[in-house]
């Protein structure tokens, strides 16, 4: 789960992977479109972010420039898409170069009402998600430039439509979108030397058919690799006023028709994964199942053949007794991370200290326990909780997942002002843990790193480092936030080098998703807009 809680009317308001807050006309979220970027920029690029603060109070550079030491190359995930988390597998994983921290170039461009996130694919171009301002929701998609993230085209959703914040693109510029009311949207982006446009081929409305509760609301889908598209309904308990006690799980198929399992007091509170056809779905619990030691729930869907989808198995893990601070998930607070063809990991909401849990993908034999492993996320006995999704890797027989503990995460609230404590991520419990799966199926914590992060890091191949957003320590406490990019090692857990990129809320992270794109920029989304970091012409 990328995530982002935002004090609104006495409530934290966000989602689940895609989060938003609104400042004053738009937010604009980014992902990856196929094919080659030819169209010409027409688009004014937005300015620079504002520092709300000074930014000279930190250092400018902390540690030493790494060497590339690659790692190899992540499996192969299908379908091939761009999502919030990277990939269909939520791996966050990607194979091209990212910085190494020589003579690094900071560049921020202001959102025109927030957030710039963006997903890149590896030929480059980017896709936008715009938020209304007056309602948080998401009124626009457009395609943008992704050097300068000048708008090139946009759709904007039929009147009285809510897009989600969850939005995918195959490499063929297909682009799969939903809204609160119950329709799914696929676009198509098509870029030529003379314009870029984004078109509406298929509405499928899911409410008009009689498919979901009146009481749900539709939450995010994802395409499969055969053609057919999977749906859910849900909400982040924690972050909205969903009363829902039901979650709808959905497949249509490439004619159209769909067909839907009803779990009674569950809700889906995070993305999903997808691998070929199959789903992995997390639910944490809802009324009459939310209790004491309550339960969650990890599912495998299938298409099926008949009027509902099929459960290829479902296993119940500890959702304990209630939100933890500065938690907006009831059950788990991650999207389902696979890794590779033989695992799927997400973590559980137990009281005091939450677990790693990684399950088989495959239903186990003669109906036993999916559960491969699991291990305490955290120092012993420390109080834990994860909001985000993990990056999962797999390379020599070893499945790796890198995980952080959120607990206690500030919630983010600049009604009390750009600067106000809400930026403060000192008082994170924090941490940042490798955990590999041996191949006789032990989870193994590697090492552990005390980063204070909120933000979702990403990994690259080519340079065997995990980058993430994280505020000096020491000076927020004081009041003052100044912001770093963070390299860290892989292999050891060791902080590489720090860069910093500027000062103020406007630069606060907020649970956003860092990207890493073709040429070997770093994207880090901030409240302002997003900033982007490479190496300079030292490296070149």
């Amino acid at each position: 789960m990328s995530m982002f809680n935002v004090a609104e009317n006495r409530r934290s308001v966000g989602t689940h992977r895609l989060p938003f807050l609104v400042l004053s006309t738009a937010v604009v979220t980014v992902a990856a479109a196929g094919g080659a970027f030819a169209a010409p920029v027409s688009a004014t690029p937005p300015p620079p972010i504002a520092n709300t603060q000074d930014p000279s109070a930190g250092a400018d550079f902390v540690g030493s420039p790494a060497a590339a030491r690659p790692l190899p190359p992540k499996p192969v995930m299908r379908p091939q898409v761009s999502g919030v988390h990277g990939d269909s597998g939520n791996t966050k994983v990607y194979d091209g170069p990212a910085p190494l921290g020589t003579d690094l170039q900071v560049t921020s461009m202001a959102g025109t009402g927030g957030p710039i996130l963006p997903f890149p694919l590896p030929d480059g171009r980017m896709t936008a998600i715009q938020l209304n301002a007056s309602d948080v929701s998401v009124q626009a998609i457009s395609a943008v430039d992704p050097t300068t993230m000048a708008v090139l085209a946009s759709w904007t959703a039929p009147e009285g439509q809510k897009l989600n914040g969850y939005m995918y693109q195959r490499a063929d510029g297909a682009i799969l979108a939903t809204s609160k009311q119950g329709h799914v949207y696929v676009l198509q982006r098509t870029d030529t030397a003379q314009k870029t446009v984004i078109t509406l081929k298929r509405d499928i409305d899911l409410a008009s058919m009689g498919v979901l509760d009146p009481s749900e609301t539709l939450h995010s889908a994802a395409f499969d690799a055969d053609g057919g598209i999977w749906f859910v309904t849900g909400a982040v308990t924690g972050a909205s006023a969903q009363t829902a006690t039901t979650t709808t799980v959905g497949h249509i198929d490439e004619d159209g028709g769909a067909r839907v399992v009803h779990l009674k007091d569950q809700v889906v509170e995070n993305g999903f994964a997808v691998k070929n056809t199959t789903a992995y779905i997390v639910t944490g619990p809802a009324g009459a199942a939310d209790h004491a030691n309550a339960e969650g729930h990890m599912y495998a869907f299938g298409p099926g053949g008949g009027k509902s989808p099929r459960i290829l198995w479902q296993q119940a893990y500890d959702s304990g007794s209630a939100t933890k601070p500065g938690g907006l998930s009831r059950g788990s607070g991650s999207t389902p991370t696979l890794l590779g063809s033989q695992y799927v990991a997400i973590t559980d909401n137990a009281d005091q200290q939450s677990n790693i849990l990684v399950y088989r993908q495959k239903a186990a034999r003669g109906g036993g326990s999916q559960l491969v492993c699991s291990v305490p996320l955290g120092a012993k006995n420390v109080n834990s909780s994860n909001d985000n999704g993990m990056i999962g890797y797999v390379a020599n027989g070893v499945a790796s997942l890198v995980a952080q503990n959120t607990y206690n995460q500030p919630v983010i609230d600049p009604s009390t002002g750009i600067n106000g404590s809400w930026n403060d991520e000192s008082v994170m419990t924090g941490g940042m843990q490798r955990v590999d799966v041996t191949p006789d199926g032990r989870c193994v914590t590697k090492w552990n790193n005390p980063v204070q992060m909120r933000g979702v890091p990403a990994m690259s191949t080519s340079t065997g480092l995990v980058y993430g957003s994280a505020v000096d320590p020491k000076l927020a406490a004081e009041g003052t936030y100044v912001w770093y990019t963070e390299a860290i090692d892989f292999r050891t857990g060791k902080t590489v080098w720090k860069k910093r990129v500027g000062a103020g809320g406007t630069y606060n992270d907020i649970g956003m998703v860092v990207g890493l794109g073709k040429d070997g920029t770093l994207y880090s989304p901030v409240l302002g807009g997003v900033v982007s970091v490479k190496d300079g012409a030292a490296k070149r």
